[in-house]
């Protein structure tokens, strides 16, 4: 078995790790992954959710792993700490991890490195996964869709088909986009909103249909309060 570590300590790290124990479980001995444990960028920020850790990355320095994943449910720490690991563990390979409940058409499917598509979800045809991206529980994917790079979707999310997420998006639980929408990198889509037109870069859209959010200032929030 493939000695693995995790990036991250939280919630969906320890999702991760389930992840991992029926991906092995669905395959031969050696194809499978034996978890050694979770790895975090700073030992003193872990919190009293967090699982025991092995150490900071420095751990990997002194200590043997084939692969890691990442078990950050954050588009930007994905981002960064993936391209920070690379750099920093040439050596150390980032296998895709599929649930093996996944239903997806292997031949046309383009998978990056890094890649996390968990239980329940569905991916139709011609569908690009861009590295480090994560699809969480039972969410699904139409024909020629792009998920770009660390993009983060939510459970029971739905991508119609012809959809391009760029880098770094993150979809909020139960949110539907509907057919070739374009969503600029690092925008943000509020749970349960229906998007039917394109999403600027690092903006936030929510509610049905989906619409810009736009923070008002102090003056105006408390002018709003007063009236």
């Amino acid at each position: 078995m493939k000695r693995i570590a995790i990036i991250g300590a939280g919630g969906y790290a320890r999702e991760v790790a389930w992840l991992l124990e029926d991906i092995s479980a669905a395959t031969n001995p050696e194809a499978g992954y034996a978890t050694v444990g979770f790895l975090v960028s700073d030992t003193s920020r872990i919190g009293p959710h967090d699982s025991p850790i092995l150490g900071d990355f420095s751990w990997l320095e002194s200590n043997h792993v084939d692969a890691l994943a990442m078990g950050i449910g954050t588009p930007a720490a994905r981002l960064t700490l993936s391209e920070n690991l690379r750099e920093r563990f040439p050596h150390i390979a980032w296998p895709a991890l599929i649930h093996p409940s996944v239903k997806w058409q292997q031949r046309t499917m383009q998978v990056g490195e890094g890649v996390i598509l968990c239980a329940g979800s569905i991916a139709t045809v011609n569908v690009r996964f861009e590295p480090f991206c994560m699809i969480n529980l039972s969410c699904t994917i139409g024909h020629e869709a792009v998920i770009g790079r660390g993009c983060v979707l939510n459970p029971t999310v739905n991508i119609s088909g012809g959809v391009e997420l760029g880098s770094g998006v993150l979809v909020g639980t139960g949110a539907q986009i509907m057919q070739y929408v374009k969503v600029g990198n690092g925008a943000r889509i509020g749970s349960g909103a229906v998007v039917n037109k394109d999403v600027n870069a690092d903006t936030t859209v929510v509610g049905i249909p989906a619409k810009e959010l736009i923070k008002k200032s102090p003056i105006e929030a408390v002018a709003a309060t007063a009236a």
